[in-house]
């Protein structure tokens, strides 16, 4: 299950609605990063306030705040 269809579960609302609640979560934790202030907890209490397993916190650091850290090999 992809994170808007996991999102839509847990709000009970359509897949728009859980789209939106998404992007407003990604947008306050740039707004974090931008100020230097983003901190992990920051990204658990998003999964938190999302409705979804803090399994996907590497989802939203990777897609979402950090998504060139996807094509990066150590």
């Amino acid at each position: 299950m992809d994170i808007v269809n996991q999102i839509s579960t847990t709000c009970s609302c359509d897949g728009q609605t859980a789209q939106e609640y998404l992007e407003a979560e990604v947008r306050h934790l740039q707004e974090l990063q931008e100020l230097n202030d983003l901190r992990e907890d920051d990204l658990y209490m998003a999964c938190s306030n999302l409705g979804i397993e803090d399994d996907y916190v590497e989802y939203l650091s990777t897609v979402w705040l950090w998504p060139d850290a996807q094509n990066l090999t150590i």
